[in-house]
C-alpha cells in the first residue's frame, strides 16, 4: 500500500472522530469530570474548604436516614406521576385531533398550544402564583373563595402539578404530532375500508405504531421531572426562601446541604437521584426492547 493511500485511509478513519471531538471534549470536561469529582466527594466529609476526609458510605447512610429525604423523594415522584398521566393523555389527544384534521386553523392552534413552552420556568411559576395566590389570586377573586392554594401542603402540590401540565403539554403535543406523521395514512385507510371503527384504528394501529415515541416521552419527561427545582420553589417559596419540605422536590435537599457546608452529603444525595434516574431509564429501555418497540 502506497503512502498516499495510507494517508487517505487514515483520514477517512479519523474524520468522524474529529467532527465529534468538540462534543466529546465538552462532555468530558463539563460532565464526566464534575460527576467523577462529585462521586469522590460523596465518600468524604467536606465543607467546601480544607481537606476532604474519607468517610466511606457514611454520607449515604446519613442521607437515607433523613425523613426529609423520603418526603422530598415522595414529592418528586408525585409530581412526575400526577402530571405525566393527564399531560400525556391531553398532548396525545390534541395531536391526534390535529393529525386527523378535527381542529381548524391548525397553525394558530399549534402556536397557542406550544406557547407555554417558550416561557421561562420562573415566569410560568410567577404567573401561576398570581392565579392561585390567597386573597389576591385570580381564582379566589372570581369565585369569591379564600383557598390556601399555596400554603396548604395538600393543595400546594397540586398547584405545582397544574404548572407542569400547562407548561409541558405543548412540547409533547409537537413530539406526538411528529410521531404520528411517521405512520402511513394508507394503513389507517385500509383498516377503515375493512370496517374498523375510529376507536379500533386508534387502539389497534395508531397507539402500537406510536409506542417508541410514547416510551421516549415517558422516559424524557421522567428525567426532567425528577430534576425539578424552579417551579415549586418560585411558586411556593416566600421572600426568596425555598419551598417547605412538605412540597419540596428532592433537589432542595441538595441545595440545603450545600448551604450548610455538607458537600459530601449533597454529592451523595445527587448520586442517589442519578441512580434512581438510571434505574428508571434501564427499566424503560428494557420494556421497549421486550415489546419490540
Amino acid at each position: 500500500m502506497s503512502g498516499g493511500v495510507m494517508i487517505r485511509s487514515a483520514r477517512a478513519v479519523l474524520a468522524p472522530y474529529l467532527f465529534v471531538a468538540p462534543f466529546l471534549l465538552s462532555f468530558a470536561g463539563l460532565f464526566l469530570g464534575p460527576a467523577g469529582y462529585a462521586l469522590y466527594l460523596s465518600f468524604t466529609r467536606y465543607r467546601g474548604f480544607g481537606v476532604a476526609r474519607w468517610v466511606g458510605l457514611e454520607n449515604y447512610a446519613v442521607v437515607l436516614g433523613y425523613d426529609a429525604f423520603w418526603i422530598m423523594l415522595g414529592n418528586t415522584l408525585f409530581y412526575w406521576v400526577a402530571h405525566a398521566i393527564p399531560m400525556m393523555a391531553l398532548a396525545l389527544t390534541l395531536a391526534i385531533a390535529v393529525q386527523r384534521k378535527a381542529i381548524r386553523w391548525t397553525r394558530t392552534f399549534k402556536t397557542l398550544v406550544f406557547l407555554p413552552q417558550v416561557l421561562a420556568s420562573v415566569a410560568t411559576a410567577l404567573l401561576f402564583q398570581t392565579i392561585f395566590g390567597s386573597h389576591y389570586g385570580l381564582i379566589d377573586r372570581l369565585l369569591g373563595f379564600d383557598t390556601p392554594w399555596l400554603t396548604d401542603p395538600a393543595l400546594s402540590r397540586w398547584t405545582v402539578v397544574a404548572v407542569l401540565i400547562w407548561r409541558s403539554t405543548g412540547y409533547w403535543f409537537i413530539v406526538f404530532l411528529a410521531g404520528l406523521t411517521t405512520i402511513s395514512p394508507e394503513i389507517d385507510e385500509a383498516a377503515a375500508i375493512d370496517g374498523a371503527s375510529a376507536w379500533q384504528r386508534l387502539w389497534r394501529i395508531t397507539l402500537p405504531l406510536l409506542r417508541p415515541t410514547l416510551i421516549f416521552a415517558v422516559l424524557v419527561d421522567a428525567i426532567v421531572t425528577l430534576r425539578l427545582f424552579a417551579e415549586p420553589n418560585v411558586l411556593l417559596g416566600k421572600a426568596g426562601a425555598l419551598a417547605p419540605t412538605a412540597a419540596a422536590p428532592l433537589l432542595n435537599l441538595v441545595v440545603e446541604q450545600m448551604r450548610g457546608g455538607m458537600f459530601g452529603a449533597a454529592a451523595a444525595t445527587g448520586w442517589l437521584l442519578f441512580s434512581l434516574i438510571a434505574v428508571l431509564t434501564f427499566a424503560l429501555f428494557r420494556l421497549m426492547r421486550e415489546r419490540g418497540a
